[in-house]
């Protein structure tokens, strides 16, 4: 008698693996909790065919009781990975009253190798060809400056950076963040950018700047083959650059997506206009904003204090403005006149701008750095309303819930911001503390699993990241993997001796393994001078180990 085949099915984009229990899309596996893998599993072993209620409840938990809301759950969260809408169509159809149905095609596999059941046959047909490349999935690389001086790297950046927000903003794309993209630059192996950021289409150009001139020079290219897909150059006044930006949009929409933007979408676009001088001082403003160091920081709420003083209407300045004020406020000394200046700039940018998702969610930092959660929480439901596809609304909300207590919520927002970015590692390592604060264990070695490969794949690219190597550090401990951890945050404490984030998680890290001492030493360095967010620090569990000890209790109250 045969043994039967362990299986995986495919469906769509994606693959289910039956025996590892993972669903991948475009060979990446999605963040999804055992529960609702195996309730996707007997759905699709039963695929065209009715699934009542009752038997999913009896497949899914044996021998346990649970209300049905726990399925309806798991079915709502199906559909969001699966990219369907709340009422589903293309995969999972409703039976209203009775259960569910599979309805998309599927195809069965057999999976062989070391830790397959059988071996192959002998006379095995040859391996299925590599899953076709995922070109809605797109990086846009920062444009090579080609003007005389060699003096527009900010507009090069800039410019890049604005096209993704644009881009992200569009139905159907994926686009790789700038933090992940921007390590590469013009002249790149488009093949190794492809496998690195797991996409299939790279947009990548130049700048020429000369006087009010700008010719910029765009090109699609496939990353699995370098093939061009389109090239355009636009020879415009600088004033002009919103209508290229809105072009190169509309672009690569008709190409990768064969549609053109709808009315939607076009109404989504962050195009406030401005004047020239006045943008460039904004992007000079979001050039400097990433680099979160204090001096950076500062440098940045100058140029957006420039741009608005140049045009006091514009409302995405003192959108960056109010952003670079709460993340002053939230790391370097909570000093009220950071909150004021936030709360100011936010609520501007607001009256300014209220179709603006960015201008919301500044407004949703400010409001929960003066504890205002309620307000801040629909100010991030506004952010995602506008835009469902912003990174920063969901991760900057589950901070919030976290901040305020509400676990299990920030868990969800950080598995959403999980999946809208992909690459990130951040949100995926978060949701796995809060999912370990619940007791979620199983899910939590999920997302924990997620995030440490994310954090490697980041290290490829920079192995120098200072977050990526803090933050891999603690989760490596929570994945049993103590030494391997403790060496990452040695070697990131090395390379970024006063950087706010490394101190504050090597502390951490010396917290869960015992080390006291070390650990009230780094927090010293840090909250003794007043940096740090309270409200985190008094609900994550790393510091529970130090939470009696009286130097502990005096830099906690030195906190704002």
């Amino acid at each position: 008698m045969t043994a039967s085949r362990p299986l995986s099915y495919a469906f769509g984009a994606f693959r289910l693996d039956a025996v590892e229990k993972i669903l991948f899309q475009q060979d990446r596996p999605l963040p999804l909790t055992p529960k609702a893998i195996e309730t996707l599993l007997a759905l699709v072993e039963r695929h065209g065919h009715l699934v009542t209620k009752e038997e999913l409840l009896r497949l899914v938990w044996p021998d346990t009781f649970v209300e049905e809301n726990n399925l309806a759950q798991n079915i709502s969260m199906l559909r969001r990975v699966l990219g369907e809408d709340p009422g589903g169509r293309e995969f999972i159809e409703t039976v209203p009253k009775r259960g569910y149905r599979f309805v998309g095609p599927v195809e069965q596999r057999a999976v062989y190798g070391p830790d397959a059941a059988v071996a192959p046959p002998e006379e095995a047909a040859a391996a299925p060809p590599p899953p076709a490349h995922d070109v809605s999935a797109i990086a846009v690389l920062p444009f090579a400056d080609m003007s005389p001086d060699r003096d527009q790297d900010y507009l090069c950046e800039g410019l890049a950076e604005e096209l993704i927000n644009v881009l992200t903003q569009i139905d159907g794309l994926r686009v790789a963040a700038r933090t992940a993209s921007f390590q590469f630059r013009e002249g790149a192996d488009v093949r190794a950018v492809g496998r690195q950021l797991g996409v299939g289409t790279l947009l990548e150009g130049s700048v020429r700047k000369t006087g009010d001139r700008l010719r910029v020079t765009v090109q699609l290219i496939e990353t699995a083959t370098g093939y061009h897909r389109w090239s355009r150059r636009f020879d415009r006044r600088l004033d002009d650059v919103f209508a290229i930006q809105d072009d190169i949009a509309e672009s690569v929409a008709t190409d990768l997506r064969g549609s053109v933007l709808s009315q939607r979408e076009k109404e989504a676009l962050p195009r406030a206009q401005t004047g020239p001088a006045a943008y460039e001082y904004y992007l000079r403003g979001r050039q400097l904003l990433p680099r979160l160091t204090q001096a950076d920081l500062q440098g940045s709420a100058a140029m957006f204090e420039r741009a608005v003083e140049l045009d006091p209407g514009y409302g995405p300045a003192w959108a960056g403005l109010a952003t670079v004020h709460a993340t002053l406020h939230e790391w370097f000394g909570a000093r009220e006149d950071d909150l004021a200046r936030a709360e100011r700039a936010s609520e501007r940018a607001l009256a300014l701008a209220p179709e603006l998702a960015d201008a919301h969610v500044a407004r949703g930092c400010a409001l929960s750095l003066s504890r205002r959660y309620p307000e801040a929480a629909r100010e991030f439901e506004s952010a995602i309303r506008i835009n469902p596809n912003l990174f920063d609304a969901y991760y900057y909300f589950a901070r919030t819930c976290f901040a305020c207590g509400e676990i299990e919520r920030s868990a969800e927002l950080f598995g959403k911001a999980a999946q809208v970015r992909r690459e990130d590692f951040q949100s995926a390592l978060l949701q796995a503390q809060s999912l370990r604060m619940v007791g979620r264990a199983e899910e939590a070695r999920n997302a924990s699993r997620e995030g440490i490969a994310r954090v490697e794949r980041a290290l490829e690219l920079n192995p120098t990241d200072a977050r990526a190597l803090s933050l891999g550090a603690n989760e490596l401990f929570d994945y049993g993997q103590p030494e391997r951890g403790l060496e990452w945050s040695r070697r990131g404490l090395e390379l970024h001796p006063d950087d706010l984030s490394t101190l504050v998680l090597a502390a951490c890290l010396r917290c869960k393994l015992g080390l006291k001492e070390e650990a009230l030493e780094l927090l010293e360095r840090v909250f003794a001078r007043g940096w740090g967010k309270r409200d985190w620090v008094e609900h994550d569990p790393d510091y529970d180990i130090l939470r009696d000890d009286p130097r502990f209790k005096k830099l906690l109250e030195g906190l704002k």
